[in-house]
């Protein structure tokens, strides 16, 4: 069975140690620590090894382990590599074998191969896997769908680079080729870890909830396109919404504890429906 994480945006506004506690009893074994521009504050000097070793240390005293680690970055800035190797030290502190990250925009893709071109050794001998996710909102992304994803990673041809496919930032960016399960079978062979996410439509505006909730669509069918040894992660990013399916705002009031649990155990609840937990 495919080891299967909660992100920590679940837990925007509890103190982490509280967070992973309860999501740790609620059933669940593996967390994806969390640092997205936009979903949560974050400071950028967080991102070294001691401070991945901290906060490995506390999430082992919650009895939970760490297989990925979302630290996005637009990889097509001139100062990207530098910030991208900042996470891989953080991601070796932390034990994560697999850092996920943004892309950058199709006019940016000349320093973002220039970016991967200075970072990619180090992440083949640190042994970690640098994983693009294709995003949720914005335009004119380098991978905005499973389809060309899989074109660039394939053109790449190194080990070291995959997706981190986000089914739902793919069912809300709506540039995506054919169906959502023909994108995702396309995109299936470059992914390394793929992402859970679900959407609820309230008159035009959208909210994040549990998988299964929402008008994403996961069914049996889902199940029996994905390899068993596939790691899941399941992203709800439960304290955001989108205002006319715009880009994400996030509310002044913290997510609850309560929400944190009933989250856990109806998303387990629908993956356990559809034989993925």
């Amino acid at each position: 069975m495919a080891v299967i994480s909660f992100s920590t945006v679940l837990l925007d506004g509890i103190e982490m140690a509280e967070g992973l506690s309860l999501i740790a009893a609620a059933g669940v074994r593996c967390v994806e620590p969390a640092f997205i521009a936009g979903y949560i504050p974050f400071d950028e000097t967080l991102f070294d090894e001691a401070n991945g070793s901290k906060l490995a240390t506390m999430i082992a005293a919650c009895g939970l382990t760490v297989l990925a680690v979302s630290a996005h970055t637009d990889l097509g800035q001139t100062d990207s590599a530098a910030r991208l190797l900042r996470r891989l030290d953080f991601a070796n502190g932390l034990g994560a074998r697999i850092l996920i990250s943004n892309a950058t925009t199709v006019a940016r893709r000349g320093i973002f191969d220039r970016t991967l071109s200075r970072t990619l050794p180090a992440f083949a001998a640190a042994g970690v896997t640098l994983a693009l996710e294709n995003p949720g909102h914005g335009r004119d992304a380098l991978i905005p769908d499973g389809v060309r994803g899989a074109a660039l990673v394939a053109a790449y041809d190194d080990a070291a680079l995959r997706l981190n496919y986000d089914i739902g930032n793919a069912h809300t960016y709506g540039a995506r080729q054919g169906s959502l399960m023909q994108d995702l079978a396309a995109a299936l062979p470059w992914t390394a870890h793929l992402h859970l996410k679900d959407v609820a439509d309230q008159n035009g505006n959208w909210s994040f909830c549990s998988i299964g909730a929402g008008s994403v669509g996961y069914d049996a069918h889902l199940a029996h396109l994905l390899p068993k040894d596939l790691p899941l992660g399941v992203e709800v990013p439960l304290r955001l919404r989108r205002p006319g399916r715009g880009d994400p705002v996030r509310s002044p009031h913290p997510i609850e504890a309560d929400d944190v649990r009933q989250t856990v155990c109806d998303s387990m609840a629908a993956l356990r429906a559809l034989d993925l937990a």
